[in-house]
């Protein structure tokens, strides 16, 4: 009942602002559309906010259409956004956004920019809620009907822990207002399956250490990629000003786009870190056998393995919440990760990139492979992580339950 009356709420708020909608019985778009959902109700407004600005001055300088749908949730302090919005934003790529000249210089500011967008009020509700999060996706491809569409996900985040912790403030994906308006992975990806039938492309994670196999696994039936970090991002986020316009080709270069990322964020400040990968998640059902070939091969010897030489990414309180796959598999073969696995690996992580240096610890290149997991138990006094794992994540099943 909550699902049909939200639905019927965006009907009435689409039809209460088509008049703003150029061509309103907009044709369906064979050109791959891009939706970002960002959920700045939080202590990264600013940093967001400043994103959607990367994003405009990347659409401003293209050659090519592009259409892009943001749903914003804004802090209470947002001196531009008020409540909950879908901006959109349709660039010629001839210099003009939205049927006016894309601005330029001076003129390219947080506010001209939110003023250049065609605005429509989003469902109103808590941002991760499953209902409110699928009426307002489903809202964003109603007013940019596309054959296929990239997601762009911003906000904070704690990959497959789940949300609400309350001696550990885990938040999954998100975060409204408080630590305990998130959503857990599981749902998220049933929101996207329900949303998106077979035809979203990538989801992009601009949040903290959501490039685990737990994570991966769980949308192995909701998208086709998955670009994302293991370990925390910096809070200015993806550099969209670069990369956005390579988001829209139908072959994505996908080490160029890590290698981009990493460039940047080596540009920016000296000490700034970074690991960025892609991950194939429909490859995750074959990588996950070979994950579980392994350790059940190795039994004796995982039960004998020291966490402390796994490369691992949690930082503080999330400290070994997810370790580096590949390297586990090297640990339980003696330094050596056997060929089969390591072909498997490379059809699934197709491309990443890091850098070395952390506030808190190093990661070692030669043993980064992109992707981590957790060890079941490996937190051994968190039973609310450990029932949760066993409980509610997929790729426990997959590999572990035995």
């Amino acid at each position: 009942m909550k699902k049909l009356f939200l639905y019927i709420v965006s009907l009435f708020i689409l039809a209460g602002c088509s008049d703003e909608i150029p061509e309103h019985e907009r044709p369906v778009q064979s050109k791959r559309a891009i939706l970002a959902y960002l959920i700045a109700n939080n202590n990264l407004d600013t940093d967001i906010m400043n994103n959607v600005v990367w994003m405009y001055e990347s659409l401003a300088e293209s050659q090519d259409s592009c259409s892009l749908a943001i749903y914003y949730k804004p802090s209470s302090s947002n001196n531009y956004i008020e409540e909950a919005q879908i901006l959109t934003f349709f660039t010629d790529g001839h210099g003009q956004i939205n049927g006016q000249p894309a601005l330029e210089g001076s003129e390219m500011t947080t506010g001209n920019v939110v003023e250049q967008a065609l605005k429509y009020a989003a469902i109103p509700g808590t941002a991760t809620d499953t209902e409110v999060m699928q009426a307002n996706l489903q809202a964003m491809t109603d007013l940019i009907p596309a054959e296929n569409y990239g997601l762009i996900f911003g906000s904070h985040a704690t990959s497959w822990m789940p949300a609400a912790g309350t001696d550990i403030a885990t938040k999954s994906f998100g975060q409204d207002g408080t630590v305990y308006n998130s959503i857990n992975i599981p749902e998220l990806a049933d929101v996207l399956e329900q949303t998106f039938p077979g035809n979203l492309d990538f989801v992009l994670f601009d949040a903290c250490m959501m490039q685990t196999a737990e994570v991966c696994y769980e949308l192995r039936h909701a998208t086709h990629y998955c670009i994302a970090s293991v370990l925390e991002t910096p809070v200015e986020g993806f550099p969209y000003h670069l990369i956005l316009d390579d988001l829209y080709q139908e072959d994505i270069d996908f080490d160029k786009l890590c290698e981009d990322v990493i460039n940047f964020n080596k540009s920016e400040t000296e000490g700034k870190w970074g690991t960025y990968a892609v991950v194939d998640c429909e490859q995750m059902d074959t990588f996950a056998s070979a994950v579980k070939d392994q350790i059940d091969q190795h039994a004796s010897a995982l039960e004998n393995l020291s966490l402390h030489s796994i490369q691992q990414y949690g930082i503080k309180s999330f400290s070994y919440f997810s370790f580096d796959v590949a390297d586990i598999i090297r640990q339980l073969n003696g330094g050596e990760v056997p060929t089969s696995f390591q072909q498997i690996l490379d059809q699934t992580v197709l491309a990443k990139s890091c850098i070395t240096n952390h506030s808190v610890f190093r990661v070692d290149e030669d043993r980064y492979c992109g992707m981590g997991m957790y060890i079941p138990d490996a937190v051994p006094g968190n039973t609310r992580w450990n029932d949760y794992y066993r409980s509610a994540i997929s790729w426990y099943q997959a590999v572990w339950s035995e």
